[in-house]
């Protein structure tokens, strides 16, 4: 059984119960929105026993849209899908603010493979940011300074320090 929960603007939670089959081979999984394939922005997150979930990044704000889950068999091919969810992301958007930065580079690691964290006044942004972009969202107060900083972070875990502070003010919507 499926499930979708909302959790911001642009993120919906989808959480089903684990696949289960008679190899030890059980299963990868496949998502779909809107009927077409979601291969990016899906980041695994923890979901309670017996239970699979990921968050759905980049949702636009403002429509419906129906998703399923498929359980793959790896080894026969044998898929299973999900019931369909639909649900409305709400468009409020006040306190989303885009932050882009340069990519770092590394001794070791190419930059496709440098992760970042985004701080916002001081709180690590609960949303996961992916390897080797220059560019993500996060959600601030909506009314009220806001500083924001950036940490790049490698496959060894090495953290830079923060980068400069921007700090903005947002306006009420």
């Amino acid at each position: 059984m499926l499930d979708a929960t909302v959790l911001d603007p642009s993120e919906v939670q989808l959480t089903w119960t684990k696949s289960t089959d008679n190899t030890n081979y059980c299963c990868s999984y496949s998502f779909s929105m809107n009927g077409s394939a979601l291969t990016q922005n899906i980041n695994w997150t923890q979901a309670p026993a017996g239970k699979l979930s990921v968050i759905i990044r980049h949702v636009q704000p403002g429509t419906t849209n129906s998703f399923k889950v498929s359980a793959i068999d790896s080894p026969a091919g044998n898929a299973s899908t999900s019931n369909s969810v639909s649900h409305l992301v709400v468009d409020n958007s006040c306190g989303e603010v885009w932050l882009g930065w340069t990519q770092t580079t590394d001794n070791v690691d190419p930059q496709n493979a440098i992760e970042y964290e985004t701080y916002v006044n001081g709180v690590l942004s609960p949303l996961p940011v992916s390897a080797g972009i220059d560019s993500d969202f996060v959600y601030a107060t909506a009314f009220g300074d806001n500083i924001f900083t950036v940490k790049a972070v490698d496959r060894s875990g090495n953290t830079s320090p923060a980068s400069s502070p921007l700090k903005l003010f947002l306006w009420p919507c």
